[in-house]
């Protein structure tokens, strides 16, 4: 883990945000593995944790690309593929890793996919490889 990304864990532990209530998206799940770094943290809380932090942060909501509440190198969301629902799955099935929630690599890694740009499709290659390695591991 570079020291980057170190620093990125201590400012989303310093927001103390909910227990069951986020998770590490993005290329977070990839940087905790040792496959590539990453220039900030996105993360996605439950609606209730999002609408909590819009009121805390009015000036930090952003609407481009994405909304977003963007607190230091930390971008928060509660939306996924326009789809609300699978964001509550995400983070309910999130793996803990240092004693944080990080989305599983198979939500990562289909939406690199449709997401389809240039970095997200390195991303998908890095995921796939990472994926197979791991599976004849077992």
């Amino acid at each position: 883990m570079n020291k980057s990304f170190s620093l990125y864990l201590k400012e989303l532990k310093k927001l103390n945000l909910p227990k069951g209530k986020y998770a590490i998206f993005g290329s977070g799940p990839i940087a905790i593995r040792g496959l590539r770094d990453t220039h900030d943290l996105d993360v996605i809380v439950k609606n209730d944790v999002y609408k909590d932090l819009c009121a805390k942060y009015p000036s930090q909501i952003k609407t481009k690309p994405v909304n977003c509440i963007q607190i230091g190198n930390l971008e928060i969301g509660n939306e996924w593929l326009n789809d609300p629902g699978q964001v509550d799955e995400m983070i309910d099935a999130a793996e803990i890793i240092n004693d944080f929630p990080f989305v599983r690599l198979k939500y990562v890694l289909k939406w690199k996919k449709q997401m389809g740009r240039e970095k997200d499709l390195k991303d998908v290659q890095l995921i796939e490889e990472y994926l197979q390695k791991s599976s004849k591991q077992k």
